[in-house]
């Protein structure tokens, strides 16, 4: 446990995990290790816990609703001032990527403001960003406690209300989900997002 602890603690300066409401880094210099995290480097798996919820459309998706699928993973929430704003037109720019070489990614959205983020916000929040939601859930109808959980357990990150600020802290990475449930890399998500990049590190994984 203590080896794990301090290879979270290793990677924690190249996470960005920050609250909307912080500025930017200038990231123009950064590298491919800046944008892609192996996270099977760890001692222990990064597994997603348990969880339930109703994506924009109200069906359920679980944990074990998708089992058997790659899929992509980020936080976010509609209400998010800043970089929920560069976040999810990057990952509209992935999906449509993916798509186009015909790479078999879902990407789950969760929302780390579920009682203001209804189903119907959600729908509203991904049509206005051209989200497919053919392969693309946005999900809520869950607690912030649970949220905040599942994010410190899986995400190793933290999610936390900001009320001075009207903000949510909450990570920025895209993390990238196994068959089995594990979490084997972790891409930047904002300001460092290399689309090129991720795009061929997701390819090499999924079709091997």
């Amino acid at each position: 446990m203590k080896n794990h602890l301090f290879f979270v603690g290793l990677i924690t300066v190249t996470l960005f995990i920050s609250g909307c409401s912080f500025l930017y880094e200038d990231t123009s210099d950064s590298t491919q290790s800046d944008v892609i995290i192996d996270v099977t480097q760890a001692e222990d798996p990064w597994e997603i816990t348990d969880f339930a919820a109703v994506n924009q459309d109200g069906e359920d998706v679980t944990n074990e609703s998708l089992q058997g699928e790659w899929w992509l993973t980020k936080t976010i929430f509609t209400r998010c001032p800043t970089v929920c704003m560069v976040m999810t037109p990057n990952m509209v720019e992935l999906q449509q990527a993916l798509e186009k070489e015909e790479i078999d990614v879902r990407i789950v959205s969760f929302t780390v403001d579920p009682e203001f983020d209804t189903p119907e916000r959600l729908n509203d929040y991904g049509e206005a960003y051209g989200a497919n939601f053919g392969s693309w859930d946005f999900i809520t109808g869950y607690t912030f406690e649970d949220i905040s959980s599942l994010v410190l357990d899986s995400l190793k990150a933290q999610v936390q209300k900001l009320p001075e600020q009207e903000d949510i802290m909450h990570p920025t990475r895209f993390y990238l989900v196994n068959p089995d449930g594990q979490i084997v890399r972790m891409y930047s998500g904002e300001s460092s997002f290399d689309l090129d990049v991720t795009v061929d590190d997701i390819k090499s994984i999924v079709k091997q």
